[in-house]
This record gives C-alpha cells, structure tokens and sequence, in this order.
C-alpha cells in the first residue's frame, strides 16, 4: 500500500517523497514540482522550492539544521552538515562539504560562495511563512 500511495503523490504532486523519509514535524514545501527529498536528516523549519534535490553519495546523506531554505534547482548531495539558518541559493550545488549556520550558499561545490546571513533576517522569514508566535 506504502509504494502505491507513494506513486500516487509522485503523480500527482511531481515530487519525489519517498515515505521511508523522515520530514521534521515543522516544513513546508513552496511550490515543489520536480524535486527529490533523500533520506537525509531534516528539522524543523525545512522548506524547498522547485527542482531540489537532497541525495546520497555513497551511502552518506546529509543533515540539515532548523531553518533550512533550499531555494529553486538548488542540490545538497552527500556528506554535509547544513547548520541552522541557511538559504541556499538558486541553481546552488553543494556536495560533500559542511556549511556553518548563519550562511548564504551560492556557486557550485567546490567553488561555492558563503556568506554571513543575519539570523535575524531567515527568522523573520520564518515567522511570516509559518506564522508563529
């Protein structure tokens, strides 16, 4: 029954959910057409847009602090530790390499681009997609 249901979402809703994955009890999905969600390890505040993919590389997947935003055709692949407060920027690729909180991610693994993101900032957006107190 598991793989049927889970077929039938990829039908419908054109993202790769597998149901063995384990999402946090807080997330949300913006728009999520085409993405894959791996078995990583999530938390709370989770969100990705179109086109994501979160996948293994041999065998390893990554883990994801709170508030983690994977913006359109982003990639976390591999043996990462994505701290808290994070966006990854669109069309990033980011594969096998760990990102401190508080971070912008741009660029493509190994050349990325990391800058200091106000925690405040991501907080804020937080706040206003998930509307709470």
């Amino acid at each position: 029954m598991s793989d049927k249901l889970y077929a039938l979402n990829k039908a419908m809703a054109s993202v790769d959910l597998f149901y063995q994955v384990e999402l946090p009890d807080i997330f949300t999905f913006d728009h999520p057409l085409g993405s894959v969600m791996g078995r990583a390890s999530y938390s709370d505040y989770f969100t990705f847009s179109q086109g994501c993919t979160v996948g293994n590389n041999r065998g390893i997947y990554p883990r994801f602090g709170q508030s983690v935003f994977m913006l359109s055709d982003s990639k976390v692949i591999g043996d990462c530790e994505i701290g808290s407060n994070v966006i990854i920027g669109a069309n990033a690729y980011v594969k096998d390499v760990d990102i401190p909180s508080n971070s912008l991610v741009f660029g493509q693994s190994p050349n990325l681009v990391i800058k200091e993101n106000r925690a405040d900032a991501v907080r804020s957006y937080v706040e206003e997609v998930f509307r709470y107190e």
